[in-house]
């Protein structure tokens, strides 16, 4: 089993993190975004299921550009619109 697999309600927690990094990127795409600052908007404590996540989200394309442990990283177009449907 997976890392992904691993992670209960991975969809749900993709969504509130796509959702909290959108606000703090200014629904800008291409806007940096800082991956602590992220996890607290999305009540996110646990660093190794953020970085799941954010591998999931990057693997969607929804965002880019991550560091090795998702601290910065880009939000995509996609990643905008994904997170305001």
């Amino acid at each position: 089993m997976g890392a992904q697999e691993e992670v209960w309600g991975l969809g749900e927690k993709a969504h509130r993190v796509l959702q909290a990094a959108a606000v703090e990127a200014y629904g800008r795409a291409g806007a940096y975004v800082i991956g602590e600052r992220v996890m607290g908007r999305a009540e996110m404590a646990d660093l190794e299921e953020f970085r799941v996540v954010a591998r999931y989200l990057e693997d969607m394309g929804w965002i880019a550009e991550g560091d090795a442990d998702y601290g910065v990283f880009v939000l995509t177009a996609q990643g905008i619109e994904e997170a305001t449907d």
